[in-house]
């Protein structure tokens, strides 16, 4: 039954879409697929950038509220005084979560840091100081613009809630109880600097690691180091990325996260309220998580209404619809040797569509 989708899978390897990946795909009855492709096995951990947000950010968020010690309208100048100003004083945990918060997309501050302080605390106070100071581009609430800022600092308000860092409170609150042994951040002082036994005298976990970018800035090719720039300027810990991954865990988180929404979990409901037509500001986005596009979208043309799901630069991704119980999970290292390579936009919805039509239609 497989033959299909692993010729396709060969066809993504040959055409140079990625040199590694790894896919499953799995109800509630049981794993259907899982399979390592390329150069990678099924104990390769890849850097899964953006998927950082649903998996780490967003789960430590849902915890918090669900101990009513952070609220989602609650207003960011409470956690972080430099926000408070006349454009951000309005912004809630609500906003930064549904990307609704008036802050840009994206930018390079990694390159405005003095040499000394990349990758250290002072680094990434500095990147937090400049989003605070950032002018907004849009009404706050009125629109959506998917944000790595918001989520940057939607994690420095997790840590001054949470009185640690993200990587320690991902480990104790997500990971730990969850059994995701393969799912972690690299904090720089830790990392390995390649496949194998990290460092002496360090605790980075001994993990092989699929390659990313050859690195024009760091001027070599990234291996078991976080591979956007503004999280490694900050230390490879952040709100928006570094956590690093393979399908088998993130498989156990999203089994997790379908029985507590089966199960009426009454944070996760709060955090998934469907409607029949898009939330608010015209957009996809729920509260931390995407939903599959009307047109052209990502996650193939299978996915019910009732679905959810995120996309990560380096080539990685995961939907999960909720009313059929179903989920697919696909991580390619795609930005390996480069970033202009884009073939993984055609190549994502075809295989989405390949495993739903073999497994799920």
């Amino acid at each position: 039954m497989t033959n299909a989708i692993d010729n396709l899978m060969q066809h993504g390897l040959d055409d140079g879409v990625f040199p590694s990946a790894q896919l499953i795909a799995a109800s509630k009855n049981g794993v259907l697929i899982d399979k390592a492709y390329g150069n990678a096995t099924l104990e390769t951990v890849f850097d899964v950038a953006s998927l950082t947000k649903p998996i780490s950010t967003v789960s430590l968020t849902m915890n918090m509220v669900e101990k009513d010690i952070l609220r989602l309208d609650d207003k960011i100048p409470q956690y972080l005084p430099a926000c408070k100003n006349s454009f951000k004083d309005k912004i809630t945990i609500r906003h930064l979560l549904s990307h609704s918060s008036g802050l840009p997309a994206w930018q390079a501050y990694y390159q405005l840091l003095p040499r000394a302080d990349i990758g250290k605390p002072s680094g990434k106070k500095l990147v937090v100081d400049f989003i605070c100071n950032e002018e907004l581009v849009y009404k706050t609430g009125y629109e959506s613009v998917y944000s790595d800022l918001g989520f940057i600092l939607l994690g420095e308000v997790i840590e001054r809630v949470g009185k640690k860092t993200l990587d320690k409170l991902f480990a104790e609150q997500i990971a730990g109880p969850l059994g995701l042994n393969s799912t972690f951040f690299v904090p720089l002082c830790q990392r390995p600097p390649k496949a194998g036994p990290p460092p002496a005298g360090t605790n980075a976990p001994a993990h092989q690691f699929a390659p990313t970018e050859d690195c024009p800035w760091r001027k070599k090719i990234l291996r078991g180091e976080v591979h956007d720039q503004n999280c490694f300027a900050m230390g490879g810990v952040a709100g928006h990325a570094g956590l690093f991954s393979n399908t088998n865990d993130i498989n156990k988180f999203i089994s997790n996260l379908v029985n507590d929404y089966k199960n009426g979990r009454e944070v996760t409901l709060r955090f998934l309220p469907f409607r029949d037509k898009l939330t608010e500001c015209n957009s996809t986005w729920l509260i931390g998580w995407d939903r599959p596009s009307h047109i052209n979208s990502q996650a193939g043309r299978y996915f019910s209404d009732s679905s959810i799901g995120h996309l990560g630069y380096t080539g990685c991704s995961m939907w999960i619809d909720l009313k059929k119980e179903f989920w697919i999970v696909l991580l390619t290292n795609r930005v390996h040797p480069t970033t202009m390579n884009e073939k993984i936009k055609s190549f994502r919805p075809t295989i989405y569509n390949l495993v739903c039509e073999e497994f799920f239609r």
